[in-house]
């Protein structure tokens, strides 16, 4: 143990690593519904910092640190908070916000004069009770010592681990109904032919026959794949990618056509891709995705270039699209219509689908 404790002493950035994998790892543990996630970092770190106290990191790594986690949170929520400031809901729950931290303070101030606690402790535990760091540095600046920092550590745990136990406590209690939003995406399902009453008809004679809600998206045929057109003449052994609103439609819609075939067409993308766009713009929302517009764009070189579709769910709407190998470009088009240049590609078909026509 000695020789560990002298590594990670000598290796302080080996140590902050290695800490941030475990207590990863730790967060992961679910034990009836109670897990840490990501503050079981915290712990790991307070365990390391007790068993090798000089693995500390040099201060800039704790600056740096500080900077990209404001820096990760304006990010992710500076949208929202300017929008809370120009909503009765939003101003509502700030106002609530900036009670409750007044109310913290409060507290700590009271603890000063009631308890005879050092001010540097009490703004320590005030600054670790609401796990907020930029307080902590704030704290310190202004007394220019760190006695902010042994009430930070000290509250610090009982702030992370608080809440959260908190949350699993209530819901114990509670027990409180969460209605999932219905209509949330489509099932996928790739289906083999072998109905020989389907062979030689074309898609849309198969798809008239189909389950409400179900439609063909794509087809594989010759070791191919390419996006599903109504004119296209099926035979035995083709697959077709089917979407539709659960999966015991799916499941009935197999029996109709063939059988499952899964991964028959997702495992190869050297002719068929997709790109997953979220749909941020509002002059998109709420209206039908236009697939003649989207093909209009597309390279002469690419015969079958983009099959676009979309999923709409409450609160969010996405749009997907399908391209044939790299030459395809109209994707890009695609993404700058639906949203943001936040699209990305991924190497699995869309988890919700639907007909080109489907309402975005």
């Amino acid at each position: 143990m000695e020789y560990v404790k002298t590594l990670l002493e000598q290796q302080p950035l080996m140590a902050l690593f290695l800490t941030i994998a475990i207590g990863y790892l730790v967060g992961e543990i679910n034990i009836k519904g109670f897990s840490l996630g990501v503050g079981a970092v915290l712990f790991v770190a307070l365990f390391i910092g007790w068993f090798a106290p000089k693995s500390v990191p040099a201060p800039m790594v704790g600056t740096l640190g500080l900077a990209l986690f404001l820096y990760a949170v304006g990010v992710q929520y500076g949208k929202q908070f300017f929008l809370g400031l120009t909503s009765a809901a939003g101003r509502r729950a700030n106002m609530m916000a900036l009670i409750g931290v007044l109310l913290a303070g409060a507290v700590s101030l009271l603890f000063v004069k009631t308890m005879g606690l050092n001010l540097g402790h009490a703004l320590g535990l005030f600054a670790g009770s609401g796990t907020s760091t930029p307080t902590l540095q704030a704290a310190i600046a202004t007394l220019g010592n760190d006695d902010p920092a042994v009430g930070y550590s000290v509250a610090y745990p009982f702030g992370v681990a608080g809440p959260i136990l908190f949350l699993y406590v209530a819901f114990m209690v509670l027990k409180p109904k969460i209605e999932m939003p219905a209509g949330g995406g489509l099932e996928l399902l790739e289906i083999a032919l072998r109905n020989p009453d389907l062979y030689g008809k074309t898609l849309g004679e198969v798809m008239s026959g189909l389950p409400a809600g179900v439609q063909i998206v794509a087809l594989r045929r010759a070791h191919h794949n390419e996006p599903a057109s109504p004119n296209m003449v099926v035979a035995e052994d083709d697959v077709v990618l089917a979407s539709g609103p659960s999966k015991e439609t799916l499941a009935a819609t197999a029996k109709r056509l063939g059988e499952p075939a899964p991964g028959r067409i997702a495992k190869d993308r050297s002719d068929l891709d997709y790109l997953r766009v979220f749909a941020s713009r509002p002059a998109v929302v709420g209206r039908r995705s236009a697939i003649s517009s989207f093909r209009a764009s597309r390279p002469r070189s690419s015969p079958r270039c983009v099959a676009a579709t979309s999923t709409s769910s409450p609160g969010r709407t996405s749009c997907s699209s399908s391209a044939t190998g790299s030459a395809c470009s109209s994707t890009a088009a695609i993404s700058r219509r639906c949203g943001s240049s936040s699209a990305t590609r991924s190497r699995a078909p869309p988890s919700s689908a639907t007909s080109p026509s489907a309402s975005v």
